[in-house]
């Protein structure tokens, strides 16, 4: 996982709602989101204002061909190891693009609409980069919210 902090990855983030839904949350590797309100994930301050945004800036330049976005589950208060099936009803992630860099701008490779999943993987051909940006355009319950993001090669 390219993006987890413990690999020298660092995150920066268009808001933050408060001191405890901080960025560092998003590459910690606690894909649950435990402590919701406490450090276990990022809520941005711009309710119902999109797009909202995060960014992963990598240890170097590094070729990936997945990312994992994680957005805040139902049972945020007691929450359990996210699925690939487990579905979300009242305050996640709905649409977002995933973006890496070329240099000079910004490159969409992915765009995700309509998600209910907890876990959400995005798959696109593998490129070179040393950062990625989720950028978040629809969320329920007015912000986005998002538990860890983890940027992936395929071996």
């Amino acid at each position: 996982n390219h993006a987890l902090a413990a690999n020298g990855a660092a995150v920066a983030v268009s808001s933050q709602y408060a001191s405890n839904f901080p960025a560092t949350a998003l590459n910690n590797g606690d894909r649950r989101g435990a402590n919701w309100g406490s450090g276990g994930g990022w809520n941005d301050a711009t309710g119902n204002t999109h797009p909202d945004w995060l960014q992963v800036n990598f240890n170097g330049q590094k070729t990936i061909d997945r990312v994992v976005v994680y957005t805040v589950q139902d049972n945020y208060a007691s929450p359990s190891v996210p699925t690939d099936a487990m579905t979300f009803t009242q305050f996640g992630v709905t649409a977002f693009q995933v973006q890496t860099w070329n240099g000079s701008s910004w490159v969409t490779q992915a765009t995700v609409t309509g998600n209910n999943l907890v876990k959400r993987t995005v798959s696109f051909t593998a490129v070179a980069t040393d950062r990625i940006r989720i950028n978040v355009t629809a969320a329920l319950a007015g912000y986005s919210r998002i538990t860890e993001v983890e940027a992936w090669t395929t071996p």
